[in-house]
C-alpha cells in the first residue's frame, strides 16, 4: 500500500491510500490532532513489526476512521501510540522511548527496538518538514 499525505496549510494534510487491489480512500486531517499520530503508528507498526494493528489494517480495507479495529495488535499500537506522539512533539531522546516501551510494553522492550521507533519517527517528521505546502510524502507500507 502506498500512504501519501500532502501538505495543504499547517493546520491541516490529506491522508491517501493506494491499496493493492486498487481501492482508495483519502481524508482531509487536523494536523495538530493527526499528523504526530499517525506518523507514531507509522513509526511503531513498521519497527515491531505489526501487520494487523492500524495500518496493516487500513491496508486490508479498514476504513481510515479506525472504527470497528479491534485485536491484539491494534491494542499493542494504540497503548504505544499516544505516547510516542508525545515523544515526537517533545523531540525525545532514545532513553524517553525505551522508557515508554518498558512501561507500556515490557516484553517487547528492548534498546534496538527504541533506538529503530525513534529513528524512524525522526525521519518521518524530518520528510514531513521538508515538504512544500501543496506537495506530497509518500510512505511505502510494507505489506507481507
Amino acid at each position: 500500500m502506498k500512504i501519501v499525505f500532502k501538505k495543504i496549510s499547517n493546520e491541516e494534510h490529506v491522508v491517501k491510500v493506494f491499496r493493492r487491489d486498487n481501492s482508495t480512500e483519502e481524508a482531509i486531517l487536523n494536523s495538530r490532532s493527526f499528523l504526530r499520530h499517525d506518523f507514531a503508528h507509522l513509526a511503531i507498526e513498521m519497527e515491531i513489526p505489526l501487520s494487523a494493528a492500524y495500518w496493516g489494517s487500513v491496508a486490508a480495507g479498514a476504513a481510515l476512521d479506525g472504527k470497528a479495529l479491534a485485536g491484539k495488535e491494534i491494542v499493542i499500537a494504540e497503548s504505544l501510540a499516544g505516547p510516542v506522539q508525545t515523544l515526537i512533539r517533545n523531540n525525545a531522546g532514545i532513553d524517553a522511548y525505551q522508557d515508554i516501551l518498558e512501561r507500556m510494553q515490557p516484553q517487547l522492550a528492548s534498546r534496538d527496538l527504541a533506538e529503530r521507533i525513534h529513528e524512524r519517527a525522526r525521519q518521518l517528521l524530518g520528510n514531513w518538514r521538508a515538504t512544500a505546502y501543496g506537495s506530497e510524502m509518500t510512505i511505502d507500507w510494507p505489506e507481507p
